[in-house]
């Protein structure tokens, strides 16, 4: 079953889709964000997975590019200047969320891509195994001068500048939204209801009509959780844009591996079904302190880590076979993309750019 849109052809339908991808437009953009999943943690994560290099199907995706990850004030991004960046086509400095610095010492909101895309009238998702109101999910719909202002983020992800806001949410942090809304003498059940959300901690709430909303404190299973969304947003004839954000952060390899590993497949499964007039796209927001430097052909990888941490007095940032310096780090990322536009992320970008990149492959145009 494809969740793209699906009708008969007309003659000029059929020249559509005889035309080249990059002359035609995507009816839906997903976007796959690997918190901390720099080339390191890709080429680790592969090997540590299938005991082969390249074998991720990221690394199969068939238009590649290097994406900057500098912020406006840093050579090292946070995850909230990266994600600003990527989300608005704006570098601004790190802890700031989809806003700018102003001149008077405040800040000025940026349009994000999920809101051009409410204003719109397509069904959008955001779906992270972070808690919802963290830098990056938030980067998608609200701003803010400072990352950590959980309560503001909670508040505006109810009360959103375009269209009805993010139809689907789905994340950790239930309770940091109890001790949110508590704020405001309500609990987080009264606040999406009131918005009109069907609230609650139980995937089985996606998938169906109206908007839905689930919080938990605990992981997830993500290609059930992301397939959900879709079937959800996919009954917009409009259209869809989706999130995703898998964090790959860690100070524990096979754990922080095996979220890198579970992305792919991930990627791998929504890319089987999203239909051909998707742009399904992947990058980071910035690299990660992580680095391979051993490790021999003839035995799994997990096995020569453990046993390699096993010996006395070696620690996570001295293990020859994966090391890891808990530390975002200033190199280039991979950009990875397919369907209609995907011919735009090629060669050296900035991570601004692919925001151009989603933009241009729906048609819009920058308003800000």
């Amino acid at each position: 079953m494809k969740f793209g849109s699906i009708a008969v052809m007309t003659a000029a339908g059929a020249l559509l889709a005889a035309a080249p991808a990059s002359a035609q437009k995507a009816r839906n953009v997903i976007l796959f964000l690997g918190d901390a999943g720099g080339v390191p943690t890709l080429n680790a994560a592969g090997i540590m997975a299938h005991d082969r290099p390249q074998s991720l199907f990221i690394q199969s995706m068939p238009h590649v590019a290097l994406s900057d990850t500098s912020s406006l004030n840093n050579w090292v991004t946070d995850s909230a200047a990266g994600m600003t960046a990527i989300m608005t086509g704006n570098k601004t400095n790190n802890g700031m969320v989809s806003a700018l610095p102003a001149p008077d010492g405040g800040s000025r909101p940026l349009k994000t891509f999920l809101e051009y895309a409410e204003q719109r009238g397509l069904s959008t998702g955001v779906v992270t195994n972070m808690p919802i109101w963290d830098a990056t999910p938030a980067a998608t719909f609200a701003h803010v001068p400072s990352r950590k202002d959980k309560d503001q983020i909670f508040r505006q992800m109810l009360a959103p500048r375009f269209g009805n806001g993010v139809d689907v949410l789905i994340g950790k942090g239930q309770a940091d939204a109890v001790a949110s809304f508590a704020k405001d003498g309500v609990t987080p059940d009264q606040a999406f209801a009131k918005a009109g959300y069907r609230f609650g901690h139980d995937m089985a709430l996606v998938g169906g009509a109206g908007r839905a909303a689930v919080l938990r404190d605990e992981d997830f299973a993500p290609i059930p959780a992301v397939e959900a969304t879709l079937r959800q947003l996919a009954r917009n004839p409009k259209g869809y844009f989706l999130m995703v954000e898998w964090d790959m952060h860690t100070d524990d390899p096979q754990k922080g591996l095996r979220h890198a590993a579970e992305m792919d497949d991930m990627i791998r499964r929504i890319s089987a079904i999203a239909g051909k007039d998707t742009l399904i796209l992947f990058t980071a927001d910035h690299s990660f302190g992580l680095r391979m430097g051993g490790g021999k052909r003839n035995a799994p990888m997990a096995q020569q880590y453990a046993e390699a941490a096993a010996k006395p007095g070696t620690t996570i940032a001295g293990n020859p076979v994966i090391s890891v310096e808990d530390t975002h780090t200033g190199e280039e990322v991979i950009a990875a993309a397919s369907g209609p536009g995907a011919n735009r992320v090629h060669g050296f970008l900035a991570n601004t750019s692919l925001f151009d990149v989603m933009l241009a492959a729906m048609g819009w145009k920058k308003e800000n």
